[in-house]
């Protein structure tokens, strides 16, 4: 496992994403988390400083998008400036009303993942989509449009463990089971864990310990299923109505209390 950081939620100017992952070496973190937009605008004496030092500290990078605005061109741009650098791209999924409710479009999501899986086979490029399918009802649900993809080893999800936290207190089918047994019954391969914890009845992407997320339990969970991806920090500032620059230590806080948590399950 390698911990990194969603670098959306902090980086604003005049600091700069090679400054920026400067800062994060010194806090301990060994990867990144970009949006399209923090690779593709950059200038090309900058994308060069910025892979020089990703290939020194041998720093991973992932990239979350919308998976409905995650183009061929988006992804041939990312592919050309990082190459083999780019570990994973992970998608927030979509959902289309349906007569019985609202509905994954698992159809419309793997068109994206099937894309990933063409552009992305020189380097290896892993793909998923955030919480989905979330277990084996899910998978059973969905195998038709997932077929085309779910022999891949490549192919996997993002799990969002403060998402999960949320599931647990507002809906009983997975309210009823422990955070462990909603990660054991995960029924596909791990690629990225997005942390970051809250109150249980909003999605304020707060540090670690200040809401109500066993993450500890989620830590010996994830070590159980043999999670050896990227655990990125997703503190977002913003959404707990702070500014990055009053809380800026507790994104290295968190690193720090989630790499305890995972020392101590290794120890159990």
């Amino acid at each position: 496992m390698k911990c990194g950081v969603a670098v959306w939620n902090w980086l604003e100017p005049p600091r700069t994403l090679i400054s920026f992952v400067e800062e994060l070496l010194t806090e301990g973190f060994e990867a990144i988390s970009v949006q399209p937009r923090q690779i593709l605008e950059l200038e090309e004496a900058e994308l060069a400083d910025l892979n020089a030092l990703l290939d020194e500290h041998e720093m991973p990078v992932t990239v979350h998008a919308a998976v409905t605005q995650f183009t061929e061109e988006l992804l041939r741009g990312l592919l050309d400036r990082l190459g083999a650098r780019l570990y994973a791209t992970t998608f927030d999924g979509v959902r289309t009303w349906a007569p019985t409710g609202m509905r994954w479009d698992a159809a419309r999501m793997v068109q994206t993942l099937l894309m990933v899986e063409r552009l992305g086979a020189e380097t290896g490029v892993r793909y998923g989509i955030e919480d989905f399918p979330i277990d084996a009802e899910a998978l059973a649900e969905f195998a038709e449009d997932l077929q085309p993809v779910r022999d891949n080893e490549r192919w996997g999800m993002l799990l969002d463990i403060g998402h999960l936290n949320l599931r647990r207190h507002q809906a009983e089918y997975f309210g009823r089971m422990s955070v462990a047994e909603n990660i054991a019954r995960l029924p596909a391969r791990i690629h990225e864990v997005h942390i970051h914890d809250n109150p249980g009845d909003r999605d304020m992407h707060m540090p670690l310990g200040s809401g109500t997320l066993d993450y500890a339990e989620a830590a010996e969970a994830l070590r159980a299923a043999g999670f050896d991806g990227i655990a990125t920090i997703e503190v977002c500032p913003g959404l707990h109505d702070r500014r990055p620059a009053d809380v800026w230590e507790t994104r290295a806080e968190s690193l720090q209390l989630w790499r305890q948590a995972w020392e101590a399950a290794g120890t159990a």
